[in-house]
């Protein structure tokens, strides 16, 4: 199935098809894993996945005044298995989605009404009052429009996977319904559901998508309309674009008593649309906008463990030494990065998506493939993705995962102009035309891959990348070693087969927590939502007392963890090197199902203290009844 309409601006890096590349080693065996108990697999089909259709045959989310949000399982399910399915395509995967679709077409009303919402006119937030009596809060929600987006944007994929026009037309049925019902009720889409209308407001990419498919501009003016309203001169939410270029700290944009919760993933979702807009439009507001908006969250929100955000809102997180980031937020934030490397290629954003992924994602995928996290912490133990709204399976996060492995392939490597670029050194394969290339293991444990390249001309160019946590790299060809600096390092192929080995130059680093530290009250948000739930419980006492250090090895944030050996009181001491102008030194170890392990020394003048520690990752990624599990803190 092919685009209509084509970009106005075009990518200047461009992915390998996904058919081409596959994730190997560690990161492979887990992408692996998930994907057979969550994604493809019998019980992933079967049962999670119909559990998720049937939301939509029995649709009682709105039998509760403030509504539940069940509507978003099965198209965030689908999205990431048609994204999987390009890369691990079978005849029994490809039919089982397709059967599915068809189960959820036979749910769409005639009117193109598809949604786990009886009421098919309820779009608008629960009046408060009601909500007050029901569930003795002022909740002001309403999932209505945010579900269409995910079902819209499902259907779509599967709809350009399968090549099948049938599901196109329900797409089209379901977003035309939407259309009519807002201008027949004389509202705005940010007049819809919570969050004064920015969950809504996120209906933008699929909507693009749809325009895209059919150069149908009813589409693209319901775009421009959304886009309208986020770019207001007179300041009223959730006004995105304009919000963009004050500078100012995102919690600071607008009145909490207002019904402003600024949330991080439902933001940065329609910012993914904004993009999309820009693509089509080329208005470069648009892109500013978005370029703007990643800045501030690079100043003021990127946490400890590379995610954005604390606790599914944007709270100053670079300020707080204790970091907790639901696992979407760190999802659409590699995302941003993505999509704003492929339109500029400037790496800096390659950095951001690595640390996000190596780190915050990584943990939040448990190593049993079967569960994850919800929130992950720094330390105790990460907050249990457990499912939500009265289902068996769904989480909103663990539904989400599959995309994020989708885009750390794509990320790896890409083209632009005839040349191949390595971005990243994760191990992998990846092939562009007759070109193949394999990247070894050894990047985040050791410093160090093997790259081959089959296929090539003499003449080709291959672009090596020197991470920006880095000084240099060397690459050995032949026997003979060079040295380069930073940036992009442009290699001529003599040959069609090529042979390097790359060793990536960096010094690990002690970074003493630099924020405003100070003793939180019981009611703050951030002590709140480390504590929260019975599920997730991670005591107070876990939260670190007076400023502490982390220690990174090029991309990894290193832990401490009863994995390998740490002990609780050890960890959980209070005592630290912060403040001691600590230097370090890392010795990696022997390790088995981790990224990465390390014996690690700290020097603080006559004192010297030697931990075993091992990727954030993978120091506390399983389902875990003990509270004092890890910690990053030293």
């Amino acid at each position: 199935m092919n685009f209509k309409i084509d970009y106005k601006i075009k990518n200047k890096m461009n992915a390998p098809m996904l058919s081409s590349v596959s994730l190997d080693g560690e990161i492979g065996v887990r992408f692996d894993r998930f994907v057979y108990e969550r994604v493809s697999g019998r019980f992933a089909i079967d049962e999670i996945l119909r559990e998720a259709e049937l939301c939509f045959r029995d649709q009682y989310d709105d039998e509760y005044c403030y509504g539940l949000w069940r509507s978003e399982f099965w198209g965030k399910l689908m999205i990431s298995a048609c994204r999987v399915c390009r890369m691990k395509d079978t005849p029994e995967f490809r039919a089982d989605l397709k059967k599915s679709v068809y189960t959820m077409l036979s749910y769409q009303r005639e009117d193109g009404y598809l949604s786990a919402y009886r009421g098919a006119d309820d779009i608008l937030p629960c009046d408060v009052s009601v909500s007050m009596r029901d569930v003795g809060w002022e909740c002001n929600y309403n999932w209505n429009v945010w579900g269409q987006k995910y079902t819209l944007w499902a259907l779509l994929e599967a709809a350009m996977l399968l090549d099948d026009k049938v599901i196109l037309e329900a797409a089209k049925k379901l977003l035309d319904r939407l259309i009519d019902l807002i201008e027949k009720l004389g509202v705005r889409v940010k007049d819809a559901g919570v969050m004064v209308g920015m969950a809504a407001s996120s209906i933008l990419k699929p909507t693009l998508i749809l325009y895209r498919l059919t150069a149908d501009k009813k589409y693209l003016n319901f775009a421009l309309g959304i886009a309208k309203e986020l770019d207001r001169e007179d300041g009223e939410m959730p006004n995105l674009i304009a919000n963009a270029f004050s500078g100012k700290r995102l919690p600071s944009w607008y009145n909490e008593a207002d019904g402003w919760v600024p949330k991080a993933y439902e933001m940065m979702s329609t910012y993914d649309g904004i993009i999309e807009l820009y693509r089509i439009t080329g208005n470069q507001r648009y892109f500013d906008a978005v370029k703007s908006f990643v800045a501030l969250i690079s100043k003021y929100e990127v946490n400890i463990l590379g995610s954005a955000g604390y606790c599914e809102r944007f709270e100053n997180a670079k300020l707080y030494p204790d970091s907790a980031t639901e696992v979407c937020d760190a999802i659409h934030w590699m995302r941003l990065n993505y999509e704003l490397f492929s339109l500029t290629g400037e790496h800096s954003y390659v950095t951001a998506f690595e640390k996000a992924f190596l780190n915050a994602f990584l943990a939040g995928v448990f190593e049993d493939g079967r569960g994850g996290a919800f929130f992950v912490r720094s330390a105790g133990r990460h907050y249990i993705a457990e499912p939500q709204v009265e289902t068996k399976y769904q989480n909103c996060c663990l539904n989400n995962v599959g995309r994020g492995f989708v885009n750390a392939a794509e990320i790896i490597a890409s083209e632009s102009n005839g040349e191949i670029y390595i971005n990243t050194y994760i191990q992998s394969k990846i092939r562009f035309g007759d070109i193949a290339i394999k990247i070894s293991n050894g990047y985040v444990d050791r410093s160090r891959v093997s790259l081959s390249v089959r296929g090539a001309k003499a003449g080709d160019v291959i672009n090596l990348a020197t991470p920006e946590w880095a000084d240099g790299i060397s690459v050995m060809i032949d026997g003979v070693s060079t040295t380069y600096g930073k940036g992009y390092n442009k290699l001529v192929l003599k040959g069609e087969e090529t042979l390097m080995y790359v060793s990536i130059i960096h010094t690990p680093t002690v970074t003493d927590f630099t924020g405003e530290y100070k003793e939180l009250s019981e009611d703050d948000y951030h002590v709140r939502r480390w504590c929260d739930s019975a599920n997730g419980f991670c005591d107070r006492s876990k939260m670190v007392k007076h400023p502490m250090s982390t220690v990174n090895y090029g991309p990894l944030l290193l832990a401490r963890s009863k994995r390998y050996g740490s002990k609780a009181e050890d960890m959980f001491s209070g005592k630290t090197v912060c403040g001691k102008d600590a230097k370090v030194s890392v010795i990696p170890m022997r390790h088995d199902h981790l990224l990465a392990g390390f014996k690690v020394t700290l020097t603080t003048g006559d004192e010297v203290i030697e931990y075993v520690m091992c990727d954030f990752a993978s120091a506390g990624n399983r389902d875990l009844e003990e509270a004092d599990f890890f910690s990053v803190f030293v």
